[in-house]
């Protein structure tokens, strides 16, 4: 008599080998997705960053840089600035510098962005989240910091402890 089909220790045996497969995998994947998080933030920076001279040189231009607070037109907007820097404010600053799409994380959580943003407009800092850790309570985001002085420029931190 032919046999069709597997026994029960071979399905078994397959089974617990997919299993130690998985195990071995599962944590490996779950580094990748945070890699790319920690990427994705880098590469924001890294825009934010090359952003920076540009509007500097033109509010210097401009004799913008020594004042705390002002606006500067940049391809017919009006940019929010600080000291002649980027203010930390997503609508008035970087919506309009940067091609991205920018969601406020409380407020509009549900509407697709790029990044997600929360700030508060009497802290200096905003934070700019993945949209897969839209929370800035999930410690995986970009801080700018903008600039507090004339002669100080502004700051970014990336935290990465729960990407």
């Amino acid at each position: 008599m032919k046999q069709n089909g597997f026994t029960l220790i071979e399905l078994v045996v397959t089974i617990i080998i997919l299993a130690i497969l998985a195990t071995v995998a599962l944590p490996k994947f779950i580094n990748i997705q945070s890699d790319a998080r920690i990427a994705a933030l880098q590469g924001l920076k890294g825009e934010m960053s090359g952003t920076l001279p540009q509007v500097h040189a033109k509010a210097v231009i401009e004799n913008l840089a020594t004042q705390p607070s002002t606006q500067i037109s940049l391809n017919g907007d009006q940019v929010e600035l600080a000291y002649g820097y980027p203010a930390a404010d997503s609508a008035n600053a970087w919506d309009l510098l940067l091609q991205a799409t920018f969601a406020d994380a409380i407020f509009n959580a549900d509407d697709p962005a790029d990044w997600y943003f929360h700030n508060n407009k009497a802290e200096p800092f905003i934070r700019f989240m993945h949209p897969s850790k839209k929370s800035s309570g999930d410690n995986c985001y970009l801080k700018y910091t903008q600039a507090q002085s004339s002669n100080q420029t502004p700051s970014f931190e990336i935290v990465v402890t729960g990407c």
